[in-house]
C-alpha cells in the first residue's frame, strides 16, 4: 500500500468555557467537543519529499497545516520520508470548525498506517499537540471534554442521534481580538459540568439547553440567531471563537427547513474525528 484516503471530520465545541490564563498568556479551557460528518477528503501517496496540493489556493503549498505536520511526524518517527498530501475542502476556512486541525490529523494518521510505524493513539495527540491546540482531539474524536490548552482529552459517551446545522455567519475575527475582549468581561457560567451530566443522561433535550460558548459575549450574532430561533431548534450556539453559528434538532425536516433558509449545511454527531475510507 503506497496511498490511502481519509475523511477528516469538522468539530464543533458543544461548551466552551475560559478557566484562567496561564503565565505565558494562554487561556486554559475546558469544553465539550463534537466531531460532526462535514469534512474533508485528504489523500496521501508515499513520495520522496513532503508536498500539498489543496483545491483551495489560499492554503496550497508548505504554508498549509497539513505539511506541518508531515514534518514533524517524520521527525517523530525519525525516517526521511516524504508523501504527496492532496486535500478537498468542504469544511469553511476559518470558521471556528477545526478544518486545518482536521486535515492535520488525518495526515498524522495515515501516515502512521502508510509508513506502518505502530505509533499508539498517546503517541499520534503528541505530534499533534506541536502543530495545534485542537488536533489531538481531532486524532480522537467523537465526544471528548478538552481540558487546559487541548493536550488534555476524556472520551466521553457518544451524543445521541440528532441534526445539527452549521452555517458560517461572516468573517472570522482574530481569535487574540476576541481573547482580549473576554479579558476586560465577566465569564459566562460554566457549563461544561452540567453539559457532561446531559451526556450521560442520553438527553439530547438537556445537551442543546446546555450548549454554551463564551465567546457568545463578544460575538456579533447580528440577526442569525433570531432567525435561527424562528426554526425551532433544541439549542443555538457557537463554535470556537466563530464565526460559525449551530442549532440541534431531534428531526430532519426541522434541520432541513433551517438550512435551506440560513444557507447552512445539515451534519450528524460522528463518534470519530478521522475515518479511513
Amino acid at each position: 500500500m503506497n496511498e490511502i484516503t481519509l475523511k477528516a471530520n469538522a468539530k464543533l465545541n458543544l461548551t466552551l468555557d475560559i478557566c484562567g490564563k496561564r503565565d505565558d498568556g494562554y487561556h486554559l479551557l475546558d469544553s465539550v467537543m463534537q466531531s460532526i460528518s462535514l469534512h474533508d477528503t485528504v489523500k496521501l501517496q508515499i513520495a520522496d519529499k513532503i508536498s500539498v496540493c489543496c483545491d483551495c489556493e489560499e492554503i496550497n503549498g508548505e504554508d498549509n497545516i497539513a505539511y506541518l505536520s508531515a514534518v514533524r511526524f517524520f521527525e517523530y518517527v525519525g525516517i526521511s520520508g516524504g508523501v504527496k498530501i492532496s486535500i478537498n475542502k468542504n469544511i469553511p476556512l476559518a470558521s471556528g470548525m477545526g478544518g486545518g486541525s482536521a486535515d492535520a490529523a488525518a495526515v498524522i494518521c495515515g501516515l502512521n498506517k502508510l509508513y506502518k510505524t505502530g505509533l499508539d493513539e498517546t503517541e499520534l495527540c503528541k505530534i499533534g499537540a506541536t502543530v495545534g491546540a485542537d488536533v489531538p482531539f481531532c486524532i480522537i474524536g467523537g465526544t471528548a471534554r478538552v481540558g487546559g490548552i487541548g493536550e488534555k482529552i476524556e472520551k466521553l459517551p457518544d451524543i445521541p442521534q440528532c441534526y445539527i446545522v452549521v452555517v458560517k455567519a461572516g468573517e472570522k475575527s482574530s481569535t487574540k481580538d476576541m481573547y482580549k475582549k473576554l479579558d476586560g468581561m465577566d465569564c459566562l457560567p460554566l457549563k461544561t459540568d452540567e453539559m457532561i451530566k446531559a451526556i450521560n443522561n442520553r438527553s439530547i433535550k438537556e445537551i442543546s439547553l446546555n450548549c454554551s460558548n463564551a465567546f457568545s459575549s463578544v460575538f456579533d450574532y447580528g440577526d442569525i440567531k433570531e432567525v435561527f430561533i424562528k426554526t425551532l431548534p433544541l439549542g443555538v450556539s457557537l463554535s470556537g471563537s466563530g464565526p460559525t453559528v449551530f442549532s440541534i434538532y431531534d428531526g430532519k425536516e426541522k434541520a432541513e427547513r433551517c438550512a435551506e433558509l440560513l444557507n447552512g449545511t445539515v451534519t450528524v454527531p460522528q463518534s470519530k474525528g478521522i475515518i479511513f475510507e
